[in-house]
């Protein structure tokens, strides 16, 4: 019933005048009739950053049908051999020669020669990723050749300390970067951009995808963050797996993973992130 369903919502969203998406959204959120179709693309606000002035940040690319490589997800570096990624990145995949990564990236038109182009040779996706929820939606790609972390256009992010428990207190300012779409009817971004968010507060965010306490659809693994007031700043498709972190260059510290959001940038359905401070214990355990 549930597959039937989602086919009907699929053949109307194909039909519309204007091209339809589904949500970027759990299952379960779905099966709830706790969304609503979007426009492909919603604008997300931001800025381009500087060129390279976010070192720890990289581009996950697909080789497609033609042999070229186009934008898929973010990534951050954790160190020369290993990229903190999200696990809906690479579900699924079975050959890794589809992927590369790219340190040292700004523009994916234009090749500065900064670039560092990396294939994937393994990835450790969270044995407890759950598809239908996002619940644990954490990765770490493991790469063919070291980067070179000398340069300053490459390295690596900060994790929160330990004792991060907790995810920053509702309101305080975080960014989050990528080269996701920012128009209607857009593509990737050409260029590296990021945007401010406040953080907003577990309950509120779980209310807004129709969860409740004794039903969650943002468990404690999880952090939100978005304008609830006037909407316009979020992450959006393409930004995925990328980083949610304070500050800048390399002293910047990742709190979160772009894991999903109801559209891009709507006021009433803040976007939710993989808190990475939730996952310190894994990351340290499977890193190696």
């Amino acid at each position: 019933m549930k597959i039937v369903i989602l086919a009907v919502l699929f053949a109307c969203a194909m039909a519309m005048p204007k091209r339809m998406i589904m949500p970027r959204l759990p299952a379960s959120v779905i099966m709830k009739g706790k969304y609503q179709l979007i426009p492909e693309d919603r604008i997300v606000g931001g800025v381009i950053v500087e060129p390279n002035s976010l070192p720890f940040q990289v581009s996950l690319q697909r080789r497609g049908s033609t042999g070229t490589f186009s934008q898929s997800c973010g990534g951050s570096i954790l160190d020369e051999n290993v990229i903190l990624d999200a696990a809906h990145c690479v579900r699924g995949i079975t050959d890794l020669t589809i992927f590369r990564v790219v340190a040292g990236e700004h523009s994916l038109r234009n090749v500065s020669g900064l670039e560092q182009n990396r294939g994937v040779t393994r990835f450790v996706m969270h044995e407890n990723f759950r598809p239908s929820t996002f619940e644990n939606d954490i990765c770490l790609l493991f790469l063919d050749a070291p980067l070179d972390l000398s340069v300053p256009e490459a390295k690596p992010v900060l994790l929160p300390p330990p004792t991060s428990e907790l995810d920053p207190p509702a309101g305080t300012i975080v960014t989050v970067s990528g080269w996701g779409t920012t128009s209607y009817g857009g593509a990737a971004s050409d260029e590296l951009r990021s945007v401010d968010v406040p953080v907003v507060d577990d309950d509120t965010c779980n209310r807004a995808y129709g969860g409740t306490a004794a039903n969650p659809e943002v468990f404690p693994s999880m952090m939100c963050a978005g304008d609830t007031s006037n909407g316009g700043i979020d992450s959006c498709q393409g930004d995925s797996g990328g980083p949610l972190f304070t500050g800048t260059g390399a002293s910047a510290v990742q709190h979160g993973i772009v894991s999903f959001g109801q559209g891009c940038a709507l006021a009433a359905y803040p976007g939710v992130f993989t808190q990475v401070s939730f996952f310190l214990d894994w990351i340290a355990t499977n890193r190696v």
